[in-house]
């Protein structure tokens, strides 16, 4: 080995690999002072994740930076994973199978963050070692943190948002001037889905379309699936000045199409806390139910009915003695085609309502909408349960067709709450859907269902 192992932690510690991917070195070093790969990846197992390979599991293991190279390419400083009993090593892999790059410092704070797993250092110069490291190993680092600890946020600070907020500022000048605009030099990529899933990719894709003139209904799907990830994003993993970009992208975004609007609304809020619009104070549309009716209600009979509403958006809740939660939702209905909006039919447009429970936990129901009015309402009928019941209704409206990627059963659910007369709206937008979609398949189901 070229080198003594760069940890100093106790040997109770265990350091296994960061990639999914690792091969054995050769034991001689090369005339270049490298070290050649010799072994199959994973020893053979490629399809097991490295890092729970038996092998692996020995706290023996030291973390070393290695000069390795894979078959004709270039010698390059890589993490590696070496035994000092067994004298081998193991260089860690990246997503292309070539040696994971990585400096001695880069090395030594890996070993340093291994040592301290549980609660990883967070200091100034951890970032700015972490920062100057290769994509490859911040995304593997930062992933694994993510999985398996509660990682300080602003070690992800150390992601290259830069090269996202130039894809963000793209796409504001194209809906700013609707105009066209360069490719952006960063690839996006999967570097940013440690800190937030669900954001560079929907991110890439509406910069794209937009720049290359795809039609609107593409847009607006990407903006929705953007928009959704970034409900779901916690803002302390993003730097504050990418934070500002993106909510006056969404701004922007639910200024470009009004059943979008809401949902950029309320993350607006969460990437600006504290902001000077009270206006903006509390815009989710979330209700609490409770168990037991209020005492009016048990006496008189009647039942209870508890609204939010964020402008022309509401979430409506009525519980009855009976035991029944009736569920409506009012969202604006698109503009006419004249207007730019990227949603100009009110046809076929589904909503989710998000159902949490001290029993059942978090699940996903969906509501489908039609007109009425200049509005879009929906409703589902539910089962009140022994424990409080949360309802947030915050995600944008998408077409059936978004419902690709559901799994059919999930969607039975949403079925069994619907109205006879909601229930056509599903069947009318199967009708135009391919016979091996989820909408489709749930149906068939829900109908078998009611036959048995």
């Amino acid at each position: 080995m070229n080198g003594p192992p760069v940890s100093a932690a106790a040997p109770s510690v265990p350091h296994r690999p960061l990639a999914r991917w690792v091969a054995r070195l050769g034991a001689g070093p090369l005339e270049s002072g490298g070290h050649r790969v010799t072994g199959l990846v994973n020893d053979g197992a490629e399809r097991t994740d490295a890092r729970s390979l038996p092998l692996f599991q020995d706290p023996a293991w030291r973390r070393v930076c290695l000069t390795a190279r894979r078959g004709g390419a270039p010698a390059v400083p890589a993490l590696a994973l070496h035994h000092p009993g067994r004298g081998t090593a193991y260089v860690e892999l990246d997503d292309y199978g070539r040696p994971l790059r990585a400096s001695t410092a880069g090395t030594e704070l890996v070993a340093r963050i291994e040592a301290r797993w549980d609660v990883p250092p967070s200091e100034p110069d951890v970032v700015r070692v972490l920062s100057g490291e290769s994509l490859d190993l911040r995304h593997v680092l930062l992933h694994r943190l993510a999985d398996e600890s509660e990682p300080p946020p602003v070690l992800f600070h150390s992601l290259p948002w830069a090269g996202l907020e130039a894809v963000v500022d793209n796409v504001l000048s194209m809906l700013d001037t609707a105009g066209s605009a360069e490719r952006p030099a960063f690839e996006l990529r999967h570097w940013f889905t440690p800190a937030a899933t669900r954001l560079a990719g929907p991110l890439a894709v509406l910069e794209r379309g937009m720049r290359e003139g795809r039609e609107p209904l593409v847009l607006r799907r990407e903006a929705a699936a953007l928009l959704t990830g970034l409900l779901a994003a916690r803002p302390e993993r993003i730097p504050g000045a990418t934070t500002r970009r993106l909510a006056l992208l969404a701004e922007r975004l639910g200024a470009q199409d009004p059943l979008l609007r809401h949902t950029a609304r309320v993350i607006t809020v969460r990437l600006r806390p504290g902001g000077s619009d009270r206006r903006l104070a509390s815009p989710s549309l979330a209700l609490r139910m409770d168990p037991v009716l209020p005492a009016a209600a048990r006496t008189t009979g009647s039942g209870y009915r508890t609204t939010v509403r964020d402008e022309s958006f509401e979430l409506r809740a009525d519980h009855t003695p009976g035991g029944r939660v009736r569920v409506m939702l009012t969202v604006p209905a698109p503009p006419g085609t004249d207007e730019g909006a990227w949603t100009t039919s009110p046809d076929g447009l589904v909503a989710p309502l998000t159902i949490r429970s001290a029993e059942t936990g978090t699940a996903r129901l969906w509501i489908a909408l039609r007109a009425k009015e200049n509005s879009l309402l929906g409703v589902l009928e539910l089962f009140s349960r022994p424990s409080r019941l949360d309802l947030v209704a915050d995600e944008p409206a998408v077409p059936f067709t978004a419902l690709r990627s559901v799994p059919a059963a999930g969607l039975v659910p949403s079925l069994r709450a619907s109205s006879a007369a909601t229930l056509r709206l599903w069947e009318r937008a199967a009708a135009a859907l391919p016979a091996g979609h989820p909408v489709t398949v749930a149906l068939r189901l829900h109908r078998d269902e009611a036959t048995r």
